[in-house]
């Protein structure tokens, strides 16, 4: 794929993604459930892990070449790391993302202009460069995840 037809095709699924979470943003307080699937144990790191396990689960069980989403797998990735309290470098997260390096490159770049994340360097060495969700976008999955436990809690209600 011609790399302008290929950035073409990652600014318009990054804009889809921006897209989602801005409306996850403009939610009401009132129409995000937060105690609920917390209350009976299940939180939104679980709900990450699952994603991530599930993800690859469906790219080595059915089609490695069908399923890649190297944005999400990224998000998710940052999110995970964040709550076990280890950073994720930029060659880091081009592994998680599932595809090949300059493709991660891409899409990490195209993330951290529209704000979902945020590039860190260590003052003392800046050739490593880390990545972390920006506040927004955080909570932005979190809402997510909270639609996401809450429904699945309500499909299980007897």
């Amino acid at each position: 794929m011609p790399s302008a037809e290929l950035f073409q095709e990652v600014d318009a699924r990054l804009s889809e993604i921006k897209q989602l979470f801005t409306q996850l943003a403009s939610e009401s307080p009132s129409a995000v459930p937060t105690e609920g699937a917390r209350s009976r144990g299940l939180d939104h790191i679980d709900l990450a892990r699952m994603m991530l396990w599930a993800r690859t689960l469906l790219e080595s069980e059915v089609a490695t070449d069908l399923f890649a989403d190297p944005a999400f797998n990224i998000l998710l990735t940052l999110y995970v790391s964040r709550h076990d309290g280890q950073d994720v470098s930029t060659s880091a997260a081009c592994t998680a993302s599932g595809v090949p390096t300059t493709t991660a490159l891409r899409w990490i770049n195209a993330l951290t202009r529209r704000g979902m994340v945020r590039k860190r360097s260590l003052p003392t060495d800046r050739r490593f460069t880390y990545l972390e969700l920006t506040d927004d976008t955080r909570a932005a999955l979190e809402r997510y995840f909270d639609l996401i436990l809450d429904r699945g809690l309500k499909q299980l209600a007897p």
